[in-house]
């Protein structure tokens, strides 16, 4: 809890004429404004107030991975304590482990994290994103294309199943026999098990015939429910979708294969491939639209 005189005084921060100028020009959208003269922590303090003043989003860049790691608690933290900024809304999209074509893929937690924060900040549920030097450098999809990552599914909504789990799959969710682990789904009759990352438990959605009739947290260690929520976010778990199509566009052009006739025609003729993933193709995956 914050008391309420430590935000009155922080509050007069804004009051200055320079903080009043600089809040001005980033409404204005009227290009860049050069600030200098504050020390680190002030830094941190002005960036989350700078951030309400814009009523935009902001992108901080720093110089690496582990730099955006020291700086995210810490802009949360300022965030709280002025009040400008939730610290839910303070994200880090980091940089790839990896680089392009070294015949490796990016470790699974800088995926998922990587989609996860994609996702929010198309769904404008970013405030203030920290982004390393190489992150900032990478070419992204369109924000259309990381709002289609994640499902949100409600209680009495009506769905049809199958395409849910294939989009599951797709987004890196794995099928098991029972889910204990986030980034696993399970499918028995009419209740679908999965854990969503960031999920604090996994979820249990009950359908009656393709409406979901209750969604419960529950602990997958007594199989227990606990009370019922209205709705779940089903985040994914990587930024690059995975199907036949992209692995066989992939392929032929990897192969060096050209292929010709109609739609259908060379959809089927990848398909015939057989094509897989292997260690980097997800950086293959523009040439492929995706």
């Amino acid at each position: 809890m914050v008391l309420p005189f430590v935000r009155e005084l922080l509050a007069d921060l804004e009051k200055s004429p320079v903080f009043q100028r600089t809040a001005s020009h980033l409404k204005s959208r009227a290009g860049r404004q050069r600030v200098s003269g504050l020390t680190t922590s002030a830094k941190a303090l002005h960036i989350p107030l700078l951030a309400s003043a814009a009523a935009a989003p902001l992108i901080v860049i720093v110089e690496s991975n582990r730099a955006a790691e020291e700086m995210l608690p810490i802009l949360q933290s300022m965030g709280e304590l002025t009040g400008a900024v939730s610290p839910k809304a303070v994200l880090k999209l980091s940089a790839h482990d990896v680089l392009p074509f070294e015949n490796l893929s990016p470790h699974p937690e800088i995926q998922e994290e990587r989609a996860s924060v994609l996702w929010k900040i198309a769904t404008g549920a970013a405030a203030i994103v920290i982004v390393p030097l190489e992150a900032a450098s990478m070419r992204l999809n369109s924000a259309e294309y990381y709002a289609n990552l994640a499902r949100i599914v409600r209680r009495g909504e009506t769905i049809d199943i199958d395409p849910l789990l294939e989009h599951l799959r797709t987004v890196g969710y794995a099928a098991a026999d029972a889910v204990d682990m986030p980034g696993e789904f399970a499918l028995r009759g009419g209740i679908l098990d999965v854990y969503p990352p960031e999920a604090d438990r996994p979820l249990r959605i009950e359908f009656f015939g393709d409406e979901i009739e209750t969604i419960r947290k529950f602990d997958p260690a007594t199989q227990r429910s606990a009370a019922p929520v209205d709705e779940v976010i089903l985040l994914p778990l990587t930024e690059t979708p995975v199907n036949e199509h992209v692995l066989g566009v992939i392929h032929s052009r990897l192969s060096g294969q050209r292929l010709s006739g109609s739609e259908s025609e060379v959809e089927q003729a990848m398909l015939a491939t057989g094509a897989t993933v292997f260690p980097g193709w997800e950086f293959y995956a523009p040439v492929a639209g995706s």
